[in-house]
């Protein structure tokens, strides 16, 4: 499967921080297009879990501008503008598509802002000091996982509810 050519003429970009759980754009492509609803619905979810169990360097979620890009063949790249220290990034393997399910895009996101994270002194997240979590995909729910325990331990975008 080709990669998309981030300079694709019919790429569509959105950018938004995120306010009270709601995603406040910004920045949209011309035509009033709306950004795929399950994409953004991910990337809510785990803005919404980057406020809990994140040990070292402070990262404030709330000042993070996300980014989420539409190309070339549906394809989905999805990153942020960097902000307080943090670098940006934005990332398309080249198999996530606009027609992904909830459960799939938010693994997906998640485990995309756990690796970029990863490349900084001292941050884990998710983690309860020391053991970091794994975003999975189990019956079509997108979750927080222990691979020490072998439990589930929330939903993607539930874990600040979690009692770990």
């Amino acid at each position: 499967m080709p990669w998309p050519d981030i300079r694709d003429a019919d790429q569509r970009t959105w950018r938004f921080m995120m306010v009270e759980d709601e995603p406040d754009f910004y920045d949209t492509p011309a035509g009033d297009v709306d950004p795929p609803a399950v994409w953004v619905d991910a990337i809510v979810a785990v803005a919404r879990d980057l406020r809990c169990f994140r040990y070292g360097r402070d990262v404030n979620p709330d000042r993070l501008i996300w980014e989420l890009s539409v190309g070339h063949g549906d394809a989905v790249m999805v990153g942020w503008n960097g902000t307080a220290g943090i670098s940006g990034f934005s990332l398309c393997d080249g198999t996530m598509r606009t027609d992904a399910s909830f459960a799939q895009a938010a693994r997906w996101v998640a485990d995309t802002a756990q690796t970029e994270l990863a490349g900084y002194d001292f941050v884990q997240w998710p983690s309860q000091g020391g053991q970091l979590l794994s975003a999975r995909c189990m019956d079509e729910v997108a979750v927080w996982f222990d691979r020490h325990t072998d439990q589930v331990v929330a939903p993607i975008g539930g874990l600040c509810k979690a009692v770990w």
